[in-house]
């Protein structure tokens, strides 16, 4: 066994190879008919649903023309739709702008009702500030009345007893 030189695989290990790759191609094979029978299962299946679906159609809407109408309507009602929705969508955004100028000019409306009430509170503080001044004027015109009263008649009386002394004979003292 030493001497041997090696040459190649030894007759069971061909054997062996050979059988694995003849067991491998018959696998290979025995899947790839599988795969086929699969695969004309599935057409037969989807085929004979189809049918199935199509047996249900003409007993529900008479025919596939009639079928073919409801879905062209149902798509054109959905076309319009989405307009509709396009259109409601522009209108929401047109409407938040002019929200927006409605809040902006309330904002401005109720700075200016602020400012005038500040305004009136002014002017009544001024009116009430003017009423206590004309009553104060008023107390101070009627005490003038009555001293210009009192003066004229003390002016009078001087003026009776100017009069009633002018009337008077005049006297004259002794010189001395």
């Amino acid at each position: 066994m030493g001497n041997e030189i090696v040459k190649g695989l030894s007759v069971n290990a061909k054997t062996l190879i050979i059988i694995l790759l003849f067991v491998n191609v018959g696998f290979a094979s025995k899947m790839i008919n599988k795969y086929y029978a699969m695969k004309e299962a599935g057409y037969i299946r989807e085929k004979t649903f189809h049918e199935q679906l199509e047996k249900r159609v003409m007993k529900a809407f008479g025919s596939m023309e009639e079928l073919n109408k409801m879905v062209n309507d149902i798509t054109r009602q959905k076309e319009d739709a989405e307009k509709i929705a396009a259109s409601f969508k522009t209108q929401g955004e047109q409407l938040k702008l002019v929200n927006m100028k409605l809040e902006d000019a309330k904002a401005k409306l109720e700075e200016e009702k602020a400012r005038l009430q500040k305004e009136i509170w002014e002017l009544e503080d001024s009116l009430s500030l003017a009423k206590k001044t004309l009553s104060n004027k008023d107390v101070t015109i009627r005490e003038l009345m009555g001293s210009l009263e009192r003066v004229e008649k003390e002016n009078a009386a001087l003026k009776k007893q100017f009069d009633e002394h002018s009337k008077t004979p005049e006297w004259s003292l002794p010189k001395q």
